[in-house]
């Protein structure tokens, strides 16, 4: 395991260069333009950001150990000049059926929900690194299987404002179907297929 110290350096060598490579804890990072647009995230500060476009898998373990080891701890660190942009499909795949759609994930059923109910956290929760992407640290850091985003929006203060939203969109599955399939797109069309989970994609490299 990389520690989170050299995660720092990593991220410094990324803004500086913009173009070295290297392996980060079992992620591969994939140096391409994006072929999708980015969430944009608020620039309080007006300081020059690259966006960090991380593709994972809510039961990924070398996912698991990126958020809370590495990421978790960088947060405030890297505020001022990294935008998140995160892909919660990981090793899945989707499939058509009488008009509904169906996924299959890499570690399972549960997996294919936490997922899923990551997607709608991001399209609910404000773009904000602070609020964003401290409730996905808490998220993939939390061992409950089933509580995770009740526990996170508590623990955080955001129970009563976000969580009935979150659910909302979790239970529409017309919706949350949607938001899925576009993270499945955005994963099998950026990455190779012999992409790890999780990769990091680095914006604006030429």
């Amino acid at each position: 395991m990389i520690a989170s110290t050299v995660f720092s350096v990593i991220f410094l060598l990324v803004i500086i260069t913009k173009t070295s490579s290297m392996d980060l804890a079992g992620a591969k990072k994939v140096l391409i333009k994006p072929l999708y647009d980015v969430p944009h995230v608020e620039n309080q500060n007006s300081v020059p950001k690259i966006t960090v476009s991380i593709y994972y898998g809510s039961l990924c373990s070398d996912s698991v150990n990126l958020f809370k080891n590495q990421i978790g701890p960088s947060l405030v660190k890297f505020q001022k000049y990294v935008n998140f942009d995160f892909v919660p499909f990981g090793n899945a795949d989707k499939k058509l059926f009488e008009g509904k759609w169906f996924f299959k994930c890499q570690n399972g059923l549960t997996e294919c929900m936490k997922n899923k109910w990551q997607a709608c956290s991001i399209h609910v929760l404000p773009s904000k690194l602070q609020i964003l992407a401290n409730y996905l640290v808490c998220y993939m850091s939390s061992t409950s299987e089933v509580h995770s985003g009740y526990q996170c929006t508590r623990n955080m203060g955001l129970y009563d404002e976000y969580y009935g939203k979150i659910k909302k969109c979790f239970m529409n599955r017309e919706f949350s179907d949607s938001l899925m399939v576009q993270y499945c797109n955005r994963t099998q069309s950026v990455l190779p297929r012999s992409a790890s989970i999780p990769s990091i994609v680095i914006n604006g490299v030429c």
